[in-house]
């Protein structure tokens, strides 16, 4: 009890503190506080709250939310996870999450009324924990995730969190995150799989339009660094294929202001017709991702080239039977690598895979089918999530 009153005190001091911060950031990726200090959630009264942490997380629980039409309601921990929820499942209720303090959680508890709260990956919130506890909601972690980064942290309140998690249950994407959840306290911990392997393919490709045969080689998700390695990269090759197209898309489409390609380049906001002449194609749109990959000879996955952010999504593109490529950085989707097949690499093993790639057919055939087959057989997490959270249901 001492423990939750502390990190109370700690939740409001920051708050008082930090007002102007929180308010003055731009929207995108952002937290804002006003909408966080409201109980009010219309339309959610009864329903399963599932919730989110940002962009990408929106992204990949849809299978559950499908499945759930009609008896879910959505929270998201960022500004941004909440306008994706939004234009995702514009039928679906969906708010901020309220701010982890205790007084304002237990009133939104109360109004809301959830069957059960559903906490998809890694977000372990002590007074939403406290307060579900109290008032007799089931609380599950689903596809859940903790990553080096997170355990390591999480471990330094290990005995603060103990009460909280023993009695929620961890539905966990594998078997070392199933272990971290018990080293935490989790009493009730179940191995499901990765909810990312029933990421669907999208209904159709991106619009767009190449002019004249092009080699297409698609960089996702790229962070600070990796643009730069794209670049450098496309330079090398050029030589043995003259008619190389470089696709960028930034994690964060704000960046790609900052971008200086080493050649002609074309916005995907302001053209879908890339001409002959054109050599880099930088995507500044969001939510497009998913269907550009239809489009590429080769998938990059970024944010694994570089050290600090554990990779993205590579299912994105292997359900379009694409060869797909990661960095050897790639920590939080290791088990999701692995499964696929998918090789990760050094920068400096990059090149002539590739190259082997777009010249090799028997080699880019094999590739393409070991990953799809693999991602075939991984499918079905949602069912057996859903399977778990219905047991005890009447």
């Amino acid at each position: 009890m001492i423990g939750l009153l502390l990190y109370n005190a700690g939740v409001l001091l920051s708050t008082a503190l930090f007002p102007a911060v929180k308010l003055a950031v731009s929207k995108r990726g952002t937290v804002t506080l006003f909408p966080r200090l409201s109980s009010d959630f219309e339309g959610a009264e009864g329903k399963i709250l599932l919730h989110v942490s940002s962009v990408g997380e929106a992204v990949s629980v849809k299978p559950l939310v499908e499945r759930l039409r009609g008896r879910v309601a959505l929270t998201a921990f960022t500004d941004y996870g909440l306008e994706r929820l939004k234009s995702l499942y514009p039928d679906v209720p969906s708010r901020l999450a309220p701010l982890d303090f205790y007084p304002l959680v237990e009133k939104f508890l109360t109004r809301a009324k959830p069957q059960k709260v559903l906490l998809y990956e890694t977000e372990i919130w002590p007074c939403l924990l406290a307060c579900a506890k109290k008032l007799g909601i089931p609380v599950y972690f689903v596809s859940g995730k903790l990553s080096g980064r997170s355990y390591r942290a999480y471990s330094l309140l290990k005995g603060f969190l103990k009460p909280y998690t023993s009695w929620a249950t961890f539905l966990a994407r594998s078997p070392l995150d199933a272990e971290r959840a018990r080293n935490l306290g989790f009493k009730r911990v179940e191995v499901v799989g990765d909810l990312k392997m029933d990421t669907a393919r999208p209904e159709s490709p991106a619009e767009l339009r190449l002019e004249g045969s092009r080699k297409v080689v698609l960089w996702g998700s790229t962070h600070p660094g990796e643009e730069d390695l794209a670049f450098r990269l496309h330079g090398k090759l050029k030589g043995r294929f003259p008619n190389l197209l470089t696709v960028v898309a930034p994690r964060h489409p704000g960046r790609c202001a900052k971008l200086k390609p080493p050649g002609s380049f074309a916005l995907r906001s302001k053209t879908k017709v890339v001409p002959k002449s054109v050599e880099f194609y930088i995507v500044d749109t969001v939510g497009e991702l998913p269907s550009l990959y239809a489009l590429a000879d080769v998938c990059i996955i970024g944010g694994s080239f570089v050290r600090g952010v554990g990779g993205h999504n590579p299912v994105e593109a292997v359900v379009w039977k694409k060869p797909v490529v990661a960095g050897e950085h790639c920590e939080d989707y290791k088990g999701v690598m692995e499964a696929l097949k998918i090789p990760t690499v050094k920068e400096e093993e990059l090149q002539p895979l590739l190259e082997r790639l777009m010249i090799d057919e028997a080699f880019y055939d094999k590739f393409c089918e070991d990953t799809f087959s693999s991602y075939l057989k991984s499918r079905g997490v949602a069912e057996r999530i859903l399977s778990r959270v219905s047991e005890g249901e009447p």
